[in-house]
C-alpha cells in the first residue's frame, strides 16, 4: 500500500504542475516580439537595391538542387543583369 500512496502523491504533483502551467499560459499568452523589425526601402518598380560586401567583381552562383516544394507558395522573383 505504500507504493499506492507514493503513486497518488506523484500524480497529484504532476496534475497540479500541469494545471498551473495551463493557467499561466492563459493569463499571459506567448506573443512574438514585434519590437525587432526594420523597414526596407523599395524602388518605384518594386525592386530592392542590394549591396554585397566583401565580394569580388564576379559573384559565382550555382544552384545544384532545390526541393520541389521550396517555391510552391511564392511568385517568381525577376532578376536583372547589369
Amino acid at each position: 500500500m505504500k507504493t499506492d500512496l507514493y503513486t497518488k502523491i506523484v500524480l497529484t504533483v504532476i496534475a497540479v504542475a500541469l494545471s498551473a502551467n495551463l493557467i499561466k499560459s492563459t493569463i499571459n499568452p506567448a506573443m512574438a516580439d514585434s519590437k525587432h523589425y526594420a523597414t526596407v526601402p523599395v524602388n518605384a518598380d518594386g525592386s530592392i537595391n542590394v549591396k554585397i560586401a566583401k565580394a569580388g567583381d564576379v559573384l559565382d552562383v550555382n544552384i545544384k538542387s532545390v526541393a520541389p516544394y521550396a517555391f510552391s507558395y511564392c511568385d517568381a522573383i525577376p532578376v536583372k543583369n547589369k
